[in-house]
């Protein structure tokens, strides 16, 4: 006996239902994820500080320098 369209379709939506559940699980507990989100996190800090930094020593060099 083949399954039907209709089973076919009952079968794909419970199948997405149980990934989509193991998925949020997953993501709630990878301990993996969890250091990858916050490194992310302490890259984009670092990367924005040293623009913030650099751009600020750079202002002082050159109003130093202009007045000499």
């Amino acid at each position: 006996m083949s399954m039907t369209e209709g089973d076919k379709a009952i079968c794909r939506d419970i199948a997405r239902e149980i990934i989509q559940q193991v998925l949020k699980e997953h993501i709630a507990s990878c301990p993996h994820g969890r250091l990858i989100y916050a490194s992310k996190w302490l890259l984009t800090g670092m990367c924005a500080g040293s623009g913030l930094a650099g751009g600020g020593l750079a202002t002082i060099a050159i109003k130093l320098f202009a007045g000499l």
